[in-house]
């Protein structure tokens, strides 16, 4: 199996492309990157013949869908503001590829390309990180155990417990992705329809296991209320909340405030550009610096409510693991790497544009992920009505 993994030497590129690495039938593993230094660093570090680099620039439409041509599957881990381009590189390519998610609104204009990705045999899988990702393949499992769905409700994020060790919800994505949740309004889906909340809104004290413990979590913009919205069928809520440090809203909330993450533009030495565009420039170099980082825990609460067997019923899961900092983010690219092995080795059979939720066997998928160090919980409970 041939595997191209855009931008692979990033936060969650090093671990898909780590994962890849290890099995046998991979054969080849190229990472497509701007930043070829950095990427040639890393494979250095990896040591294995499985894998090279290559310079590209998304952006260059011709160059990328030749070279996608010679891979049985690409990988999407560069930032999602390209998402739309690459798909439909990969569409014209005829080749399966893999994202990690569009933030919502990006995914949702993804889901136009239905069509030209059937007629041209290509899976699109949208959003197949750990959120969205794992989530929707968790609400699908759970759905699956229920005669009548009514609500999906999921709550994620982490610590870094280690005295010293920065606040993990930063470090375990892209800073310009964060930055967009503090930014964006979340929205969660009701009865049929999408509501827009504002950002850091709804505040709720969750208590995962520990170490992580007690964190307050706040409505954030993602994609599975989008997705499990349409594609579990009559389900009435679907909400999600994600964990944000108070010293991280300290820090990022006053650019939101001073309007630094604005796209209007404004005249700078004669150029027009928007304060958004420098904030980018600006994080995207902090981006490329490698960073050794103390002992980091991720985790997921998600429970799912309706009728079992007539009663009214909650199925809860939770999940969690420890990231192997070296090898960047481990939550998001363990399942990552796992959705990207399923299509190369034709376990995904839909073709166009498919959400995890639709496509990815729930049971193989946990499976995969438990043999990389991911702990999973369940808990059925009879719901008491009044």
């Amino acid at each position: 199996m041939k595997i191209l993994v855009l931008g692979g030497s990033g936060i969650v590129g090093r671990a898909v492309v780590k994962d890849l690495a290890a099995q046998s039938d991979v054969s080849r593993i190229v990472i497509g990157d701007v930043n070829v230094s950095k990427a040639k660093k890393f494979i250095s570090q990896l040591k294995t013949k499985k894998a090279s680099v290559q310079h590209i620039d998304v952006s260059d439409h011709e160059k990328l869908v030749r070279t996608m041509k010679g891979f049985d599957v690409v990988g999407n881990c560069v930032y999602y503001g390209t998402l739309l381009h690459i798909t439909r590189a990969a569409i014209e390519a005829g080749v399966h590829v893999a994202d990690l998610g569009g933030m919502f609104h990006m995914t949702k204009k993804q889901m136009k390309f239905d069509g030209q990705a059937k007629k041209a045999g290509v899976t699109v899988l949208c959003c197949c990180g750990s959120g969205p990702g794992l989530n929707n393949v968790l609400a699908r499992y759970g759905a699956d155990q229920l005669d009548r769905v009514d609500e999906i409700h999921i709550r994620a994020g982490g610590v870094a417990p280690a005295p010293g060790s920065p606040p993990l919800k930063g470090a375990g994505m892209t800073i310009r992705t964060v930055l967009d949740e503090f930014a964006m309004n979340p929205i969660f889906y009701e009865k049929g329809k999408y509501k827009e909340v504002p950002p850091l809104s709804g505040r709720e004290i969750v208590k995962f296991s520990e170490p992580i413990g007690e964190q307050p979590a706040y409505y954030s913009l993602h994609t599975e209320p989008l997705t499990l919205g349409i594609y579990i069928r009559r389900v009435k809520v679907v909400t999600l909340k994600v964990i944000f440090p108070d010293k991280e809203i300290e820090k990022i909330n006053p650019l939101v405030q001073m309007g630094l993450t604005s796209t209007d533009p404004i005249e700078l030495q004669g150029r027009k550009v928007s304060p958004r565009q420098m904030i980018d420039q600006i994080l995207a170099s902090h981006e490329q610096q490698e960073e050794e980082r103390g002992r980091e825990i991720c985790a997921t609460i998600l429970w799912v409510t309706g009728k079992k067997n007539g009663e009214p019923t909650k199925l809860t899961y939770e999940y969690w693991v420890e990231h192997e900092k070296k090898w960047g983010n481990t939550k998001t690219g363990a399942p990552f790497a796992v959705g990207l092995l399923m299509l190369g080795r034709g376990q995904i059979t839909m073709r166009g544009f498919a959400a995890p939720e639709q496509c990815i066997d729930p049971a193989m998928f946990i499976g995969e992920l438990k043999k990389r160090g991911f702990v999973f919980t369940e808990k059925e409970e009879k719901i008491r009505t009044l």
